[in-house]
């Protein structure tokens, strides 16, 4: 049998970690309203929202950032935000108006 050198410091208790919530960054401020009824994926660092369309040019499905509520795509489902806003390539959060005009919620 071989013997190993011992592991320093593998049996010191571990440093006490920082409560989750004690740094968090701060929500930014949402939108009042939407236009729409749905579930719509804002970058709230640009304030700019996903739109998703067809280019017949080029035949394909092409998502792009919108600078304001009227022009974005509304999901019908707060799965398929989510879906796409994990595809994305800047921090965002997933909205909900449940009737036009109505006031904006996040969902987590």
């Amino acid at each position: 049998m071989k013997h190993r050198q011992e592991r320093e410091g593998h049996r010191n208790p571990a440093p006490a970690c920082a409560p989750l919530h004690a740094a968090a960054t701060p929500r930014p401020d949402l939108p009042q309203a939407l236009p729409y009824s749905g579930y719509v994926v804002w970058f709230h660092e640009s304030r700019t929202f996903l739109d998703i369309r067809f280019d017949p040019h080029r035949f394909e499905i092409v998502t792009t950032r919108v600078p304001n509520a009227d022009d974005a795509f509304y999901f019908d489902s707060p799965g398929a935000a989510r879906g796409h806003a994990q595809d994305a390539d800047q921090p965002c959060l997933v909205l909900f108006a449940a009737t036009a005009g109505s006031p904006v919620r996040v969902i987590d």
